[in-house]
């Protein structure tokens, strides 16, 4: 069974980078070997990412990124699909990005978050880092190799 990706921006001039966004998570989540997933994503700018941060993390800043898990994530009745929750990636702005802030990179990291990555301790951190520089590698790989 295929996995399910909503993409949603929620601001006009972030429309061009839907379908971009929706490929690359379910690659992804191919090379994470998910399947019957659910995730919403929300393309946000600046002033939504730093009141969201503010709001869930107590930072006073825009985020890249933020990853919602949803809390009692039960298959849904008609699609079967478990829904792992949201991510509000911040699209304003990039150009000038190194590999760490890439969206798809950022797109990784949120996703490792929805199914359960933390990187709180260090021991945690280093799995977490691993993990993501692993499958980078892999989404890079195979999108050049297309």
């Amino acid at each position: 069974m295929r996995n399910k990706v909503l993409v949603i921006s929620l601001e006009k001039r972030f429309e061009k980078f839907e379908k971009g966004v929706k490929k690359s998570a379910l690659e992804i989540l191919k090379i994470l070997k998910k399947d019957k997933i659910a995730v919403e994503i929300y393309l946000a700018g600046d002033r939504l990412m730093k009141k969201l941060n503010k709001e869930y993390r107590g930072k006073d800043k825009a985020a890249n990124v933020l990853s919602f898990v949803e809390p009692e994530s039960f298959p849904h009745p008609e699609t079967k699909k478990k829904f792992l929750g949201e991510i509000y990636l911040n699209v304003a702005n990039r150009t000038n990005r190194t590999d760490k802030t890439d969206m798809n990179f950022l797109l990784i990291h949120a996703l490792l978050h929805l199914l359960g990555y933390t990187h709180k301790k260090k021991s945690d951190r280093i799995k977490m880092e691993k993990k993501e520089n692993h499958v980078y590698h892999l989404f890079r790989h195979r999108n050049f190799a297309n």
